[in-house]
């Protein structure tokens, strides 16, 4: 069995468990096709094993045992009557019986019962006038875009030609519910300073954009200089994060 290859189907079968489990409900057929023919393969290169059979014993005739009753003698019993007792006691006097003396009986009568409280009903006062709420649309970014080659090359991907690739690349609907709770933490930790309150602000408002070019536009003016992306120590945490964002469009 070669276990190597063994090693890699578990390596790619546990990857595209992790893509699937962090979308549920946006699983595609692909990616369903997928798993099956990995678990396939897995599966079928244990079918090649040698199995052991245990060596059978054939049981040992044993002649049968030949059991003599046991004879066992008794003494006969004779009932003997006790022996008196020594010092007999006298019976206790018998107690006479208790008279019953007749108590009068005493009638309660049951206090009358006061009359109920009036219950005034107060009038229902008119509804409230319901007042519509209209969310303050996001503010559109600027079209125009700060040249940094540090920061461009952060948003600079190459085209996917495996399959595990493209299905990494899959469309989501929300970035933050994309992420799984330790994922959420290290990008606020290393992207946005340990700040939570831009972290949530950062994520709701390329949830509103309409564009990869306009998440893009929006994070190099606001996010990527400001927490200083372009470092060597957050540059794949960035791309990362920046590959995330471009499934949502």
């Amino acid at each position: 069995m070669d276990f190597q290859k063994n090693r890699t189907l578990l390596e790619k079968i546990n990857a595209l468990y992790k893509n699937i489990s962090s979308d549920p409900r946006n699983v595609s057929s692909i990616e369903m096709d997928l798993m099956k023919s990995y678990i396939q393969q897995f599966y079928e290169s244990f079918l090649d094993l040698p199995t052991t059979t245990a060596p059978t014993t054939t049981p040992i005739p044993t002649e049968p045992k030949t059991v003599e009753p046991r004879i066992t003698l008794r003494k006969p019993e004779t009932n003997t009557p006790p022996p008196p007792p020594l010092n007999p006691q006298p019976e206790p006097p018998k107690p006479e019986p208790v008279k019953v003396v007749d108590t009068p009986k005493v009638e309660i009568v049951p206090e009358p019962a006061p009359a109920p409280t009036p219950i005034v009903v107060a009038p229902t006062p008119p509804p409230a006038p319901v007042v519509e709420f209209t969310p303050p649309a996001p503010t559109p970014p600027k079209t125009a875009s700060v040249s940094d080659p540090e920061i461009d090359e952060l948003f600079a991907f190459k085209s996917a030609t495996e399959l595990s690739e493209k299905l990494s690349e899959l469309p989501i609907t929300d970035i933050k519910k994309a992420m799984g709770l330790n994922e959420r933490i290290s990008t606020q930790n290393d992207l946005f300073g340990g700040d939570a309150s831009a972290f949530d602000a950062t994520v709701a408002t390329l949830n509103q954009l309409r564009s990869y070019d306009e998440a893009k536009d929006y994070l190099v003016r606001n996010v990527a200089s400001k927490f200083n992306w372009a470092h060597k120590d957050k540059k794949e945490k960035a791309k990362a994060f920046i590959k995330l964002v471009r499934r949502r469009y």
